[in-house]
């Protein structure tokens, strides 16, 4: 499970030895024979449901029924810069006949790489269905692993918006930086010359001042993303992003979304390409909750700005700040916004808490999935809490009476 499955070191042995290939095939092995655990992959999995179930949108330009072409943007995207999708799609759809649909999800890609082959089917069929209901539109990907993935479909005809953007021209507004920029080229792209020389190309034509990097291209280091080795072992994903930021101290522009992130959690600049076309700035990269409320954001804002839709919006009848001890503690441990929430609105049902009385603090549980979540908070007024921390464990409380 620590195998980015990027497929690095089968261009760089000599002999062609395919690990990445190895790791997926005894992954997709251990998953049938009931001997991989769901931990090290569940909460991308969780995530990738949420991004195919509450946050999944699929809709016809206005105007249309069925359309020539659909953005597929990609789940990071949308969860890192919603923003940067907004302004493509919108240029999409002024400069392209035929009308755009557009579908915000996941293309299945991490339950592919969690070995999960069951659950990555019936996001196939799930795909495969929205896009009949849009009328087999030919499929816009902006991101190189949803292309690679999504080309796996059969029948369904994929173009990356980088192929794209070199038809139609860079929309007014794009520019490059100021000064070199390290080119990062996407595990998803590693064998693909044509995309990697259409994003050089657009780079150009840009006016960035590219610096190509050791190991680049097709030999090209993961950012410690891929094959959902950040879930699955923090320290060695947190190596493999430092080993690509080694290559030189110069800023990082990359084509993938994830990278992006990845690079810039590490404290180095790091741009994606439609930044720099669209003219937007991502800033500081989002922890795990906001790039959930990115997602719904994004989709929510489209459905009343586009679609002249009011979609249904859960509100708390109550009010909860977070310290940033909290926030910190929560995206290293993988805590969700919404799992804090669901603890406190189970304690305001049952007042069922723990008082520690050497930090002061209300500490309060509740059992969600396979994990019992743990929240440390004062309470401030009737209707008012202040979280101070959060933990979780993989077990089970059982409340006995006597």
């Amino acid at each position: 499970n620590s195998c980015t499955l990027c497929g690095q070191c089968t261009v760089v042995c000599p002999n062609g030895f395919d690990m990445a290939h190895v790791c997926h095939i005894a992954r997709q092995n251990m998953v049938s024979t009931d001997k991989m655990p769901l931990a090290p992959h569940e909460f991308a999995l969780l995530d990738m449901m949420f991004s195919n179930g509450d946050a999944f949108l699929a809709r016809p330009q206005p105007g249309f029924e069925t359309c020539r072409y659909l953005f597929f943007p990609g789940c990071q995207a949308a969860a890192i810069a919603p923003e940067t999708v907004k302004a493509a799609y919108l240029d999409l759809c002024a400069r392209l006949d035929g009308g755009v649909s557009l579908m915000l999800g996941c293309c299945g890609a991490i339950c592919d790489w969690a070995g999960r082959y069951e659950m990555e089917g019936q996001t196939r069929e799930f795909l495969d269905r929205e896009l009949s209901k849009l009328g087999d539109p030919v499929v816009i990907a902006g991101c190189p692993s949803c292309a690679k993935e999504l080309k796996t479909h059969e029948g369904i005809p994929v173009r990356g918006i980088w192929d794209v953007l070199l038809e139609l021209g860079l929309p007014a507004g794009a520019h490059g930086m100021d000064r070199p920029v390290a080119l990062h080229d996407s595990c998803g792209a590693r064998g693909d010359a044509e995309t990697q020389a259409a994003i050089r190309t657009i780079a150009s034509q840009l006016g960035c001042e590219l610096i190509e990097t050791p190991y680049s291209g097709d030999r090209s280091p993961c950012c410690g993303y891929g094959g959902l080795t950040a879930y699955a072992n923090r320290e060695v994903a947190t190596e493999m992003t430092q080993q690509c930021l080694e290559r030189t101290d110069a800023p990082y522009l990359s084509y993938c979304m994830a990278c992006r992130d990845r690079f810039a959690r590490q404290g180095r600049e790091s741009r994606h390409l439609l930044e720099l076309v669209y003219g937007t700035d991502a800033g500081a990269p989002p922890d795990i909750s906001e790039k959930r409320r990115n997602r719904l954001v994004l989709k929510n804002d489209l459905l009343r700005e586009l679609w002249l839709e009011e979609p249904l919006e859960m509100k708390l009848d109550y009010h909860l700040t977070f310290t940033d001890e909290a926030r910190a503690l929560m995206d290293e441990r993988m805590i969700l916004t919404d799992d804090v929430i669901a603890v406190m609105n189970a304690f305001r049902e049952t007042q069922e808490a723990v008082f520690d009385s050497e930090s002061n603090l209300l500490v309060a549980r509740k059992r969600i999935g396979n994990a019992t979540f743990w929240v440390k908070f004062t309470r401030d007024g009737e209707d008012s809490y202040t979280i101070c921390g959060a933990y979780s464990h993989r077990m089970n409380v059982v409340k006995r009476n006597g």
